[in-house]
C-alpha cells in the first residue's frame, strides 16, 4: 500500500507539471487506491503530520510537581487533586499519570509512612 501511494504521488506530480487533468477512476484501478483519496492528494493534501509538538498544560507546574513528589507520604492522586484545585483545566488523571511517566517523576516507594489519626474518647451512652 505504501509503495502504491508513493508511486501514485509521483504520477500525480508528473501530471500536474504537464498540465494534464488525471482520470481518477483509471488511477484507482492502476494503483488500487480509492479515487477520492487520489483526488485529495492531487489537490495538495500532504498527509497527517507524524509528530505533534504541543506543550502540556502541566508544563507550568513541573517544578511544583517535582518538589511535591519528593515529600514523604505523597502519592500521585494527591498531587493531581492539589493541582486540580488550583487549576481546573489541567486535564484528566490518566493524562497526569502519563505526564509523570514521560518526565520520570515517580513518588518514592521506599518510605512507608502511616499517618496517625486520633479521635477523642467516646462518651458513654446514658439512658
Amino acid at each position: 500500500m505504501e509503495k502504491n501511494l508513493k508511486n501514485m504521488k509521483g504520477q500525480l506530480e508528473i501530471m500536474k507539471r504537464l498540465g494534464i487533468k488525471p482520470n481518477y477512476s483509471e488511477l484507482e484501478r492502476a494503483f488500487k487506491i480509492n479515487r477520492h483519496t487520489i483526488k485529495k492528494y492531487y489537490e495538495g493534501y500532504e498527509g497527517k503530520p507524524e509528530v505533534k509538538n504541543k506543550p502540556s498544560k502541566l508544563d507550568k507546574y513541573y517544578e511544583e510537581i517535582k518538589s511535591k513528589i519528593t515529600l514523604c507520604g505523597v502519592n500521585q492522586i494527591g498531587i493531581y487533586q492539589y493541582l486540580l484545585q488550583k487549576d481546573n483545566s489541567i486535564g484528566s488523571y490518566s493524562n497526569f499519570k502519563k505526564y509523570l511517566t514521560k518526565h520520570n517523576l515517580k513518588p518514592d516507594k521506599k518510605s512507608k509512612v502511616h499517618l496517625r489519626y486520633e479521635t477523642s474518647p467516646r462518651r458513654p451512652i446514658t439512658i
